[in-house]
């Protein structure tokens, strides 16, 4: 084309440059009458070139007129190639628009209702529907389908062991396009209309895959014979892998959160359980607490095996309930003279606890119990008292309600001690030592309702509290004691 442009520029030049020259011998004619050429023949001659220049002007307005078509045409397809370019342009924008949409959702019935309703302007779509392929069953599940605008649960199903659209797909691993179904593939106008209607003469059946994975298959039906454009097909395409994309995260959505629902379950039944350990636990630490003190139950629990250890001072409390075993023959049954000395002890248990002290058994109808163990303190004497004066008041407050006479009768005593655990089994926290020897003989050598406690208690309670001088009197297995009466605070 540029060649025969650059021919017809030539042209253009040489005819001017020829009527220039004509211009300039006619003038040179007229003004000359005097020249010796023969004017007739000289008028031949002009009208000669004149003729060879209207012909040179004929071919150049023809070669003009060519030109000017040709620019025609060029600008026409140059604006229909726009017009082309800006549509495609504003269906890709739909199209991206369509697919944020699709990939954003996490419903499947969504996901096809907003492909439908966004793209039923551009696209001639009566029937969009999308399958899900089960690999275990080897068939694709139509469960989401709109039909003539209306959404349709009803799930239908091609298996993929028989010839229909879906199966030839899945084999043949490519899309199914047919612009009219009688003609292309009268094989499958059963299985389609069945499916989908009676009225698809145009159907495409596009696979999806993710990463390789089948998803399914995404189907567009019309009821008009060659109803899809190539460019319509492509936008059918990228929508398709849209549709791949939001089915995919949807059902990935969906076992994330059934795991989750099941994790939870899980976590609630295992918390349920924790629970129930725990309070069975706090039980089993409760009752352990209940027999031993808990940096005894700690030690125990680490692995200790015997545990007994010295301490150089402790005080030593027994309380015996006087005239007990006589009693028993007036209290009518078993249950309620247990009752009674529960009652008795248990107040006792809550004067330990106020005081710190440790109580270390029952036998019988005596209650023992000792201060400055397993922790040592310096004021367990102090504490002891303290707790034998609360125990004669307690008891004279409970007279009333336990309809008998009880009386007690305390013996106190300070001393070195060894306290520990031994054996295996049913063991408890126990103490040795002639301290508590000589504190079981300061209550039994006591009087009823007093507290009788030896010198070395005395002595040490002496700046705070009034005692009554007993003076010194012959104890079973000790000899000659200087012992006193605890009478109360000063």
């Amino acid at each position: 084309m540029e060649k025969s442009e650059t021919s017809n520029s030539k042209e253009q030049n040489t005819f001017f440059e020829q009527e220039f020259k004509l211009l300039s011998d006619v003038q040179s004619f007229l003004e000359d009458p005097n020249t010796k050429e023969d004017p007739k023949q000289k008028l031949k001659t002009l009208v000669g070139s004149y003729e060879s220049l209207l012909k040179q002007s004929s071919k150049i307005m023809k070669i003009g007129d060519s030109t000017q078509h040709r620019l025609l045409k060029t600008q026409e397809a140059l604006t229909d190639s726009n017009i082309m370019l800006e549509a495609a342009y504003m269906d890709l924008k739909l199209v991206t628009e369509i697919g944020k949409i699709i990939t954003s959702s996490l419903e499947p019935k969504i996901i096809i209702q907003s492909v439908y309703e966004n793209t039923k302007s551009i696209v001639p779509m009566d029937v969009l529907a999308f399958g899900i392929y089960d690999e275990e069953k080897k068939e694709i599940k139509y469960k989401f389908c709109v039909i003539d605008g209306r959404y349709v649960p009803a799930p239908s199903v091609d298996s993929l062991e028989e010839d229909n659209p879906s199966s030839y797909c899945v084999k043949q691993q490519k899309e199914l396009i047919t612009l009219d179904i009688e003609k292309d593939f009268p094989n499958y106008l059963a299985d389609i209309r069945k499916h989908f209607g009676e009225n698809s003469q145009s159907a495409l059946y596009f696979p999806l895959h993710v990463e390789e994975r089948l998803i399914g298959i995404l189907t567009v039906h019309s009821y008009s014979k060659n109803a899809f454009q190539p460019n319509q097909l492509n936008i059918l395409r990228t929508l398709a892998n849209y549709v791949a994309i939001g089915v995919d995260n949807a059902d990935a959505y969906r076992t994330l959160s059934k795991r989750n629902k099941e994790l939870k379950d899980s976590l609630e039944k295992i918390e349920v359980l924790n629970k129930s350990i725990e309070e069975e636990r706090q039980k089993s630490e409760n009752l352990l607490l209940n027999i031993l003190p808990r940096s005894i139950a700690d030690r125990l629990k680490g692995g200790e095996g015997v545990i007994a250890d010295y301490f150089p001072s402790s005080t030593v409390l027994f309380a015996d309930i006087v005239g007990f075993s006589k009693l028993t023959t007036k209290i009518q049954t078993p249950t309620r003279l247990v009752e009674i000395l529960n009652r008795i002890f248990t107040e006792f248990d809550v004067i330990a606890d106020k005081y710190k002290l440790e109580k270390i058994k029952t036998i019988g109808d005596c209650y023992m119990l000792a201060g400055g163990i397993p922790v040592p303190t310096e004021d367990h004497a102090h504490k002891a008292a303290q707790a034998a004066l609360d125990m004669l008041h307690r008891l004279d407050e409970l007279k009333p309600e336990l309809e008998f006479e009880f009386n007690v009768r305390i013996g106190l005593h300070t001393g070195e001690v060894v306290a520990g655990v031994i054996g295996k089994n049913k063991f408890v926290y126990d103490l040795w030592g002639d301290s508590v020897n000589t504190a079981s003989r300061m209550e039994s050598h006591g009087a009823t309702g007093r507290i009788h406690v030896s010198e070395s208690v005395f002595l040490a309670l002496k700046d705070k509290y009034n005692f009554e001088d007993r003076s010194v009197i012959e104890v079973k297995g000790k000899g000659p004691m200087h012992t006193y009466f605890l009478q109360g605070v000063k």
